[in-house]
């Protein structure tokens, strides 16, 4: 069947409607919330600096055992459940707020819990795709869903900046919560769980721990597998010392304007559309590790853009255009072309729980690069930081030419699920 076919199947329209609505939500009440820290409930520094690593948190804490929950309960269920948990956090906030309670706390809890909450509702969301448009036609649907999220990034921030005109910031998280009421709406039209696993099947045998690994030893042995997650997870590695530096690089070495950059920023989400649109285009020509082998030697080239801007300080603004919308591009590339090896790889029995593993892999790798980033930052500025970066995205390629990149672009018959 086509790739455009993927939009001929009701479920996944459905899914669609509920991915595109959560992804909204999230978009809003990050913004909401980040505003509301600094100008409504007069959060410090070190709260306000909280916010972001309490995003990363809840694949740490829960990405082990995440897969596991659903394959007990069902993908369907456990988005379902998840939702209606994102909902409640949202108006606990706004409700905190016309009370008269909200605190910078608050807010905080409320991030830690949207974090919890999307592990769970990813490992449920990327296990049950293949149930809804079949594994031949992953990349279409992997393409069409983060084309979505592209979009609504591009156009969540500004959205976000008019609604806080209208509204007070904290009551912008209403409009998360009617997000999370679209999302249900999705998910109650996607066809009920099949051949899930039940509490007394699962006992002694598969227990939570010999659950866990199982899994994990599955993805230890299965060589290919390791390496299309061990590229992603160097990759976000890298992105993140890359972030730590960056704004302070543009706002304060380069001293360009907030405004410039936030507008420089949205060209991100741009390439990231263009890279979702032709990631599938791209993995069906070459092959879906070459496709990813190509978004890994992309990466550098991109990062490296942002401090080679010294050298030419009247095209600075131009060449960090140039990077966000290359690092758009080759995420887009490298996102959608792994997510489509890790489904083909990955029995369904296994599928949950590879999803929610990979998780707390690539996120762990995101939240130690920053960790790094802002320590050499501090240290030795934020040109060397960048530079160092470079360095480790230029690694990432490596774990691909171990298992033959050069020499294929798709796994063989022997090594996909299906055999």
């Amino acid at each position: 069947m086509s790739e455009q076919s993927v939009w001929k199947e009701g479920p996944f329209r459905w899914l669609w409607l509920a991915n595109a609505s959560t992804t909204v939500a999230r978009s809003l009440g990050v913004f909401a919330i980040s505003v509301t820290l600094v100008t409504v409930v007069d959060a410090s520094a070190f709260q306000v600096g909280l916010a972001t690593p309490l995003s990363s948190l809840g694949p740490l804490l829960c990405g082990l055992f995440a897969g596991v929950v659903v394959d007990r309960w069902g993908n369907r269920r456990v988005m379902i459940v998840t939702t209606w948990g994102r909902m409640a956090a949202y108006a606990g906030a706004v409700v905190a707020f016309i009370a008269g309670w909200l605190g910078p706390w608050h807010l905080l809890v409320v991030v830690f819990l949207v974090s919890v909450a999307d592990v769970f509702f990813m490992a449920a969301h990327t296990s049950i795709l293949p149930r809804l448009v079949g594994r031949a036609r992953i990349p279409a649907a992997t393409s069409s869903l983060m084309a979505s999220d592209q979009i609504i990034a591009l156009a969540g921030p500004a959205a976000g900046g008019q609604l806080v005109r209208l509204l007070p910031a904290p009551c912008v998280l209403a409009v998360s919560v009617i997000g999370q009421l679209s999302a249900l709406v999705g998910l109650k039209n996607i066809p009920h769980d099949a051949n899930r696993v039940s509490g007394q099947e699962a006992s002694p045998r598969q227990r939570m721990r010999e659950a866990i690994v199982d899994g994990a030893k599955f993805m230890a042995r299965n060589r290919l597998l390791l390496a299309v997650i061990l590229t992603t997870a160097t990759n976000n590695c890298a992105a993140g010392v890359y972030q730590a530096a960056q704004s302070w690089f543009i706002l304060k070495d380069l001293d360009i304007e907030p405004a410039v950059f936030g507008a420089i920023w949205s060209v991100s989400a741009v390439g990231g559309i263009m890279g979702a649109l032709i990631a599938p285009r791209l993995g069906s020509a070459w092959g879906p590790l070459r496709a990813m082998f190509f978004a890994s030697l992309l990466m550098p080239m991109n990062f490296a853009l942002i401090p080679l801007a010294t050298l030419w300080p009247n095209l600075a603004v131009w060449s960090i255009g140039l990077s966000f919308t290359l690092f758009g591009l080759a995420l887009g590339v490298l996102s959608v072309n792994s997510a489509t090896l890790v489904v083909a790889l990955t029995p369904d029995t296994y599928l949950a729980r590879v999803a929610a593993t990979r998780r707390t892999v690539t996120q762990g790798a995101m939240l130690l690069g920053g960790l790094v980033g802002a320590l050499l930052l501090a240290w030795v500025g934020a040109v060397p930081s960048l530079w160092v970066a470079v360095a480790i995205a230029t690694g990432q390629g490596i774990f691909l030419v171990r298992v033959g990149v050069l020499r294929r672009g798709s796994p063989t018959e022997a090594e996909l699920a299906s055999s």
